[in-house]
């Protein structure tokens, strides 16, 4: 199986940074590191079967994607050679107000 060359931009990285404090304080840093192998776990499952997610392109616009990891949801885009993670926000967090400014 193909795996898709994986990018993270940096709204996504600051996202996994938040949900490493927010770990760590709450449930310590064993925890955290658990959980964080756990969403990189399912970028990697990801980059080999995009299409596993849900497409949102109706909702959040331009091939926009989404995939549940715990407590948390992944979006990101996909072609044929490549997938962007675009955020990872908390389920409580609302997408669409996530997603809106341009993305590095």
């Amino acid at each position: 199986m193909t795996m898709l060359k994986k990018r993270i931009t940096d709204r996504a990285k600051n996202h996994l940074a938040d949900v490493k404090r927010f770990t760590v304080s709450q449930w310590g840093q064993e925890q955290a590191v658990k959980y964080l192998r756990e969403i990189y776990d399912k970028i990697d499952l990801l980059a080999q079967r995009p299409q596993i997610g849900v497409n949102r392109t109706e909702e959040l616009g331009d091939g926009i994607h989404s995939c549940f990891i715990g407590s948390h949801t992944i979006y990101y885009k996909h072609d044929k050679k490549n997938i962007v993670i675009h955020a990872i926000l908390h389920q409580s967090m609302t997408p669409y107000s996530h997603m809106r400014s341009p993305q590095k």
